[in-house]
């Protein structure tokens, strides 16, 4: 039987021939590479300075989409041209050597380039448009990048457009920056000098230095394309600037004279910038925005990351000085330097929020009848505390120069303080808690970072402290209290919004659990069980102090808002005394506050307390002893080592104790110098009617009746 057309078509591929010659384009790169070097059919000739490159115009264009457009071009422009080779002079500062391995490449497939020429063949073919080649060059700039190079890595042309070489080289820069800054390969590069007003040592000792370079970005941004500055006029002086309310920074020549702001820096600097009008313009505000305060709005450049443009970034900050910066940024695409100088600046006014001493009832304390209440031994601030068996206990916090591990125990009765263990981590913006005769350490920050980590110290057999499960998240400035036996963790700080999240620690489990959000995110709360319900009180929602209060009824499990306190705050202490909630100090955004306000659960009313005898903000409070204790923080001039306490009796803070407790301390041992030196409470110092803790002391130990004041 005679096979069909269709069968006769299905067998063709069974006999047609297929072959693939796997060596075919190598032996042809081969060969036409052997024809280049004898000159051969060669038909165009590139030079470059004094040198000649004979090749095929074919083989050179298959290998650079540049070169395809010169020569196409050329041949558009020259179709009658009769030449059989053509010559090119290549201008824009190619590199001969890294030409001639560009085009030895072109011909044979392989890359043979010393390390000291990989940067002029990248640019070559980057430039010839050869991306496989610039790629190979970039990966092996980038794995062989040092401390000393990498700046010069960084700032090659066509490195910013390749995201995966941008990524790995800023990373390597954000790790090394502190010794990056330490070399002189920055001083390459574009810088502009910038100073940032503040009016209180506060803002400038918690000022987030990442936050604070990208608003300096932004506004380095924003003047150049409003067109009110340019790059090179930006260079020729240094900037003062200050934080307006809507959270940007401005120039302070746009402060209105007679701000309170306006202070003789600032209008020595008008009177500089306005010899440079000529040169310079800024640009004036419809109104002048009001001064704000950096250090609480130090995470608000965090909103800023996603806003700016890829070629107006952030690569790494570092500290250089006290109260100095130095940033690497792109500028429109190109590197360069922010050098940032914090200025002290403190307003023309007086603080409204500390309470004259002539305003304060003149105490009826007599000073051979009482002596001064014993100092911390480090200065604290941010740090955590909490009332065990009549005494309490406090740990951590900032000492202005570090961030604290130390923990000591404060003993009312014999008005003494003793060491206890270390923490395993230092620890700032934190608090503690104590359950069932264990000290629990929460959370925090140890620095640099936020931190998820829980640690405790059993009181009844004290030792080292012992690591606790760890929270859900990191997380800083939260509050913490505990409600039957189980450990509330409400709000916080995650390193870039404040939090609504609420969880819970049960000792007994070791277990975490998430309970009902807030309904405000918040950090640096006030939060204490009242009543049978936790009060989450003031705090801060990223950029503003609040008023606002709310109160978790842990039988529903819902937050609901309560009535707010009079005066916004944030980093205030809070306790319940004599049957009522305590609000203590903290700061209203500006100043550190001495205010108290206290609530009254059936009226539903705020009502202001007695003040302190000196402003403290992120100060904690503690009941012990039927006295309210305030134990260190800011005064908004320094770090506190002080404490003091609400007298029922007199219903007024002091900071001194009955004399009978100085006179047992006496019997039992002699008071070391370092406990007798004087309170840092400036009100205390200042008093007319009070002697200082050391005279006080002194008298008592030498048993003498002099008078002070006109006071037996």
């Amino acid at each position: 039987m005679e096979p069909t057309e269709l069968e006769q078509h299905e067998e063709e591929p069974i006999l047609q021939l297929e072959f693939l010659d796997e060596v075919h384009h190598s032996s042809m790169l081969k060969s036409l590479n052997m024809m280049r070097k004898n000159r051969h059919f060669c038909d165009v000739i590139l030079h470059v300075g004094n040198t000649e490159i004979h090749a095929h115009r074919a083989v050179l264009a298959s290998a650079s989409s540049f070169l395809f457009e010169l020569f196409t071009n050329d041949q558009d422009q020259n179709q009658k041209r009769l030449e059989n080779v053509i010559t090119y002079k290549l201008n824009g500062g190619f590199d001969q050597n890294a030409l001639e391995i560009l085009t030895d490449y072109a011909y044979t497939a392989k890359l043979i380039v010393k390390y000291t020429q990989v940067k002029a063949v990248f640019l070559a073919a980057k430039r010839l448009k050869m991306e496989r080649v610039v790629k190979i060059c970039g990966n092996h700039l980038i794995k062989h990048i040092t401390v000393d190079n990498c700046i010069e890595v960084r700032s090659l042309p066509g490195i910013a457009r390749n995201k995966d070489f941008i990524q790995q080289i800023d990373t390597f820069i954000t790790q090394n920056f502190a010794e990056i800054v330490k070399s002189n390969n920055l001083l390459t590069l574009y810088c502009a000098k910038i100073e940032v007003l503040n009016q209180s040592k506060e803002e400038m000792s918690f000022v987030n230095q990442s936050a604070l370079c990208r608003l300096v970005l932004e506004w380095i941004r924003r003047q150049i394309n409003e067109q009110s500055l340019n790059k090179d006029t930006l260079s020729e002086k240094t900037f003062m600037l200050y934080l307006a309310i809507d959270n940007s920074l401005q120039d302070c020549m746009s402060l209105p004279s007679g701000d309170v702001s306006d202070t003789e820096i600032v209008q020595d600097y008008k009177k500089m910038s306005l010899k440079n009008t000529s040169k310079i313009k800024i640009k004036p505000l419809g109104q002048p925005s009001k001064p704000r305060i950096l250090i609480y709005n130090r995470e608000i450049g965090e909103e800023l990351e996603n806003e700016i443009e890829p070629d107006w970034n952030l690569i790494a900050a570092e500290s250089v000085g006290e109260h100095s910066f130095l940033a690497l940024v792109t500028l429109a695409g190109k590197l360069a330097t922010l050098s940032i100088q914090l200025r002290l600046n403190p307003p023309q006014t007086p603080s409204p929020t500390l309470t004259p001493d002539a305003s304060r009832c003149q105490s009826e304390e007599k000073p051979d009848l009482y002596c001064a209440l014993t100092n911390m031994s480090s200065q604290r601030c941010a740090h955590g505390c909490a009332a065990f068996n009549n005494t309490f206990i406090v740990c951590g916090g900032y000492d202005r120069v570090e961030c604290l591990r130390s923990v000591e125990q404060y003993i009312p009765e014999a008005n003494v303080w003793k060491a206890l263990p270390q923490m395993r981590e230092s620890r700032g913006r934190f608090k503690i808690v104590v359950v069932n005769k264990k000290v629990y350490a929460i959370g925090g920050s140890n620095g640099s970072t936020e931190l998820d980590s829980v640690e405790m110290l059993e009181m009844e057999n004290i030792g080292k402290w012992a690591k606790v499960p760890a929270m859900p998240i990191a997380r800083s400035n939260m509050g913490v209290t505990a409600l039957n036996d189980l450990i509330y963790c409400v709000g916080g700080w995650n390193g870039q919004v404040g939090l609504k999240q609420c969880d819970i620690f049960n000792p007994d489990t070791q277990k975490w659990s998430t309970i009902a959000p807030l309904n405000t995110g918040r950090y640096q709360a006030g939060v204490t069980v009242f009543k049978n319900l936790v009060y989450a009180i003031g705090g801060c929602d990223s950029w503003n102090c609040l008023a606002s209060v709310e109160i978790y009824n842990h039988e529903d499990d819902t937050w609901k808002v309560s009535k707010p306190i009079n005066t916004a705050r944030r980093g205030c202490g809070v306790a319940v005394f004599n049957d009522k909630l305590y609000v203590v100090g903290g700061s209203d955004g500006s100043h550190s506050l001495n205010t108290v306000e206290t609530f009254d659960e059936e009226a539903q009313t705020w009502s202001v307390g007695p003040s302190m005898t000196t402003a403290r903000a992120n100060v904690e409070v503690t009941v012990v002893g039927g006295r309210l204790y305030a134990v260190g923080g800011f005064s908004g001039k320094t770090f506190l080592n002080t404490i003091e306490y609400l007298d029922p009796k007199s219903n007024e803070w002091t900071t001194f104790i009955p004399k009978g407790t100085c006179d047992a301390i006496a019997r039992r041992k002699p008071r070391s110098r370092r406990n007798s030196r004087k309170s840092v409470s400036e009100d205390t110092q200042k008093s007319s009617l009070l002697p200082s803790p050391s005279e006080i002391f002194r008298s008592l130990i030498n048993g003498t009746e002099k008078k002070e004041n006109g006071h037996s």
